[in-house]
């Protein structure tokens, strides 16, 4: 992981898992920390503008088909033209998105002095399923794949964030969030296997994607 400045941005990268048949889950991992989004107040660290995020061709092109609505929270996406082209392409098949001069995703907005994601209001203003718009990277978070590790565990730095909470020692009961998130991107089922994993004891479990 990189360190969040202008020059210099921690990466989000969608997981080589995304291609794979099974991923497999720390769940002592994930049983240490407690997390709540209600969107981040001003000044405070914020997930969506602490990471470079990065998403495949399939998530851009399903990204394009609701930037009409995106637009209506973040006009700064509109241009004279048409939508401003706010993709980067890092290597063939990846791209990262743009953000303002201080960081933020350009698909955040504002709202009740609160920062929230436009992708992830449009999926649920619309009616349409969570991971059929908003990056599979930014829906596991503050779960994640480290470089080189093939292993779904909480982000390092998860506790520098106002949203995640720690556990107490021995708990066994799972974020509800997790059991969700994990669901919407490996399948109907996975979200339950984690759970019981968690509540059997098990440090580690193997899910067989199902997406």
């Amino acid at each position: 992981m990189r360190l969040n400045d202008p020059k210099n941005r921690r990466q989000k990268r969608p997981p080589q898992q995304h291609q794979r048949s099974t991923v497999e889950v720390n769940v002592e991992s994930l049983l240490s920390i407690e997390n709540h989004c209600n969107g981040c107040a001003k000044g405070e660290q914020c997930c969506c503008s602490s990471y470079e995020v990065c998403v495949t061709t399939a998530e851009l092109k399903r990204i394009i088909k609701v930037l009409p609505e995106a637009a209506r929270l973040c006009p700064h996406l509109l241009t004279v033209g048409g939508y401003d082209n706010v993709f980067e392409e890092e290597e063939p098949g990846l791209f990262s998105i743009d953000t303002t001069e201080d960081g933020l995703c350009l698909f955040a907005y504002r709202s009740h002095h609160q920062t929230h994601c436009s992708l992830h209001t449009v999926a649920m203003t619309l009616g349409l399923p969570l991971e059929q718009v908003k990056p599979k990277v930014c829906l596991l978070w503050p779960m994640h794949f480290s470089d080189g590790d093939e292993v779904l565990a909480i982000i390092n730095d998860a506790f520098q964030f106002k949203c995640n909470a720690r556990k107490a020692p021995g708990s066994r009961s799972l974020s509800p969030g997790f059991v969700e998130t994990i669901e919407l991107v490996y399948g109907v089922g996975c979200g339950t296997q984690v759970k019981l994993a968690a509540e059997n004891g098990e440090r580690r479990t193997l899910l067989v994607i199902r997406r």
